[in-house]
């Protein structure tokens, strides 16, 4: 299964346009997904350096804190946290614990293939409120025309 999801979204990847996201509006607001090839390096650097990284990755604005009593925050200057989840649903519960709105926060499973179990997620937000997800793919499933 986690083959054919990583798979799938490779593919998915591999047929955007030059842009390498997709936009989503959910309601009045937007679910951007980052797929772009230097973004998706950045967060898998990031995610291989970590010692025990949980499935998803949070721009938060503390580190000093028990997670649940931070924010989501953008990525620069940000406390890049790590959780361990069990499902596409506890994602959305973690991100509404983290300031994002219901409807956003619910839309995750539908426009995140595999998050939550065999795919790791970034999320952050961008300075105008926009909430940010992108994949985390091992490197032996991407290829070169998913990074340069």
């Amino acid at each position: 299964m986690e083959g054919s999801q990583q798979a799938s979204l490779t593919s998915w990847i591999e047929g955007l346009g030059a842009e390498k996201e997709q936009i989503h509006s959910v309601g009045d607001q937007i679910l951007r997904l980052n797929l772009k090839p230097d973004d998706l390096q950045l967060w898998r650097d990031t995610f291989s350096a970590m010692a025990k990284p949980g499935n998803v990755l949070l721009a938060c604005e503390s580190d000093a804190c028990p997670l649940e009593a931070t924010r989501l925050t953008w990525v620069v200057g940000a406390a890049i946290r790590s959780a361990a989840v069990n499902s596409a649903a506890e994602v959305g519960k973690l991100l509404k614990r983290l300031g994002v709105s219901d409807p956003i926060a619910e839309a995750i499973p539908c426009h995140c293939p595999g998050v939550g179990n065999e795919i790791a997620w970034a999320f952050y937000l961008e300075r105008h409120g926009w909430l940010t997800a992108c994949p985390i793919l091992p490197i032996s499933s991407t290829n070169s025309s998913v990074h340069p």
